[in-house]
């Protein structure tokens, strides 16, 4: 309660900034008439002046104005299905497992390393995290790192509930995933963890139960379903006593282990090694292979899921409104040097372990052909491009960032001729509660691009000045106060505003991993990125069933664009020559 809370911009400024925006994706017809919807709603005394009201009065009253809304309206309002439409992922650096022991003995070490991170949650010693740009040093909102470890969405018919319970005591539980079968591992109260050699035990244990019942219904691939089909079955489930408690104990962990099995490969891969293939092993951990694989083996919902393949493949899977990408981070960077440091040698007397019972009683028919099709459906390419990272952008006095924005740019109109929406995430956490606002790069003049170049694009949208969630705040404003939506919210050009035929994020990694997501609308690409010294690593998602879009293409037009920018750069027009780097 110290952080200042989230401004609500100034109307006019706001409408300003919408203008210049959405000018560069809409026809010069349809622009001119949302000036005139612009011009209308910010009147004197008018509609916009009254809704700007209730925002302001709404600031005033609230932690944060915008936080419930925007929550509803990004993820729990959605009703897709979250596997590959919202959950991001961590891909890990690949582990070569020998044997059965050797995978067992990696996954317990992580889920150490995860309970060391828990430890710094549960005694309040997790660092403050601070701005390192603007304003530097000024203390970031930690609420969401607080919430990994003790949330569950809840399928809802008309909208998910986000249940959270910071509060939680007693003795402490996961559930591990084997074969589409769940099973409750405690691991110790507060402060008296488990210990690594116990649970490389209990693993084991799992592995041969697992292993011996083969014909346990494949009741996770609800969680893949849409929102309100996952509801309706749940309801159903809900009817039976045993599986009303097997739900209860799946939703109350703190997060869940998948020990998947081993696939072949088979999507997008051009490495003749496809175990190590960065593509293939980011769709393992994005969906699983599919249904006849280890798409089962998965409980969507739940915040993390630890994901660890007896073919070396690993990472996390990661329910996305609780927290944002850079929560994940943290907790992996951590977990990844507690490994380093510690070896866990303390021992500890065994739990005794059963077979979560949901499988025993269940009478559902489960339908997998959506999500057998979502997962044949996703066109992903995961890229390392080498030629330079961020230490060349750097030197040449511009933001890493914005340069990479920049290409995603470029290297979308020379395959659609045009600009589009683009979303790219920018926190806001400097605020009380405070999450992300959006960060658009699809600006129109030369001096927004030098702007740009200079990183100068972001300090109004992280100062909470940005425009999406003003515009949302706005919107939503005229619902509470019982109004008819005001033109600017059924304008034409506003819904081409909202889709993002190009959503991006980047999320700093100091170890060897990355990060991936789905596209958010049918006809666009989810780009994440992230610069390191001397490359840059790209995970690129579209679907195949559009035809106007290719990751592979992305890609490629991608490698060219960064190249294009580096000679721009370096042109020397006194020789007339590039420079040499």
């Amino acid at each position: 309660h110290t952080l200042p809370k989230l401004p609500v911009p100034e109307l006019q400024s706001t409408m300003d900034k919408y203008l210049s925006l959405v000018k560069t994706v809409v026809s010069p017809e349809e622009y001119a008439r949302t000036q005139r919807i612009v011009a209308d709603f910010c009147k004197p005394h008018g509609l916009g002046q009254q809704l700007q009201d209730y925002l302001l009065s709404r600031q005033q009253n609230t932690d944060n104005w915008a936080t419930d809304w925007w929550l509803n309206d990004m993820y729990l309002n959605v009703r897709l299905p979250l596997i590959i439409n919202s959950n991001p992922v961590a891909v890990f650096p690949y582990q070569r497992f020998p044997s059965r022991r050797h995978q067992v003995r990696i996954t317990a070490k992580l889920i150490c390393g995860m309970l060391d991170f828990k430890n710094l949650l549960d005694t309040r010693t997790l660092p403050i995290e601070r701005c390192k740009n603007k304003e530097k040093g000024q203390p970031l909102c930690m609420e969401q790192h607080y919430r990994l470890f003790s949330s569950y969405r809840q399928p809802g018919h008309d909208v998910d509930v986000l249940r959270t319970n910071l509060h939680a005591t007693g003795n402490e539980y996961i559930v591990v995933a084997c074969n589409n079968q769940f099973y409750k591992v405690e691991v110790g109260t507060f402060g008296d963890p488990i210990c690594e050699a116990d649970l490389c035990l209990q693993l084991s244990r799992i592995l041969n139960m697992a292993e011996n019942n083969k014909q346990s219904p494949e009741v996770g691939v609800l969680t893949s379903q849409s929102r309100n089909d996952w509801a309706e079955h749940r309801d159903h489930l809900l009817e039976d006593e045993t599986n009303r408690i097997s739900l209860q104990t799946l939703e109350n962990c703190l997060f869940l282990v998948c020990l998947d099995k081993a696939t072949v490969p088979s999507f997008g891969c051009s490495r003749k090694d496809l175990v190590t293939d960065l593509t293939a092993r980011t769709h393992h951990i994005i969906h699983g292979q599919g249904v006849r694989n280890n798409t089962c083996n998965r409980w969507m919902d739940k915040t993390i899921q630890l994901i660890v393949s007896e073919n070396g493949t690993c990472g996390i899977n990661m329910e996305h409104s609780v927290a944002d990408g850079i929560a994940l981070g943290h907790m992996v960077e951590h977990t990844f040097s507690v490994i380093i440091i510690n070896t866990f040698v303390q021992q500890k007397g065994l739990e005794h372990m059963t077979p979560d019972p949901a499988s025993k009683r269940l009478s559902i028919s489960i339908n997998f052909t959506e999500t057998g099709w979502l997962v044949e459906d996703l066109d992903l390419c995961v890229y390392r491009f080498e030629g330079y990272g961020q230490d060349f952008i750097k030197s040449q006095s511009m933001s890493p960032d914005a340069f990479i924005q920049l290409s995603l740019q470029l290297t979308y109109y020379k395959i659609h001729g045009t600009l589009t929406s683009t979303y790219e995430s920018a926190s806001v956490r400097r605020f009380r509660l405070g999450r992300v606002d959006v960060i658009r790069a699809n600006s129109q003049a030369a001096l927004t691009w030098i702007r740009a170049m200079l990183g100068q694009t972001d300090n109004t949208t992280i100062l909470g000045h940005g425009v999406d969630l003003h515009l949302l705040g706005l919107r939503e404003a005229a619902v509470e106060l019982g109004l008819q939506t005001p033109d600017l919210f059924t304008d034409l050009s506003y819904k081409e505003f909202n889709t993002f035929r190009l959503s991006t994020s980047q999320v700093p990694t100091v170890s060897d991993y990355w990060m991936g997501y789905g596209a958010v609308v049918p006809d666009g690409y989810g780009v994440y990125y992230n610069p390191q010294p001397d490359f840059i690593t790209f995970c690129v998602a579209s679907f195949f069933s559009c035809m106007d879009t290719s990751s592979d293409m992305f890609v490629n037009s991608l490698e060219s664009s960064l190249l294009q920018m580096a000679e721009l750069c370096t042109y020397d027009p006194n020789n007339s020559t590039i420079k040499q780097r």
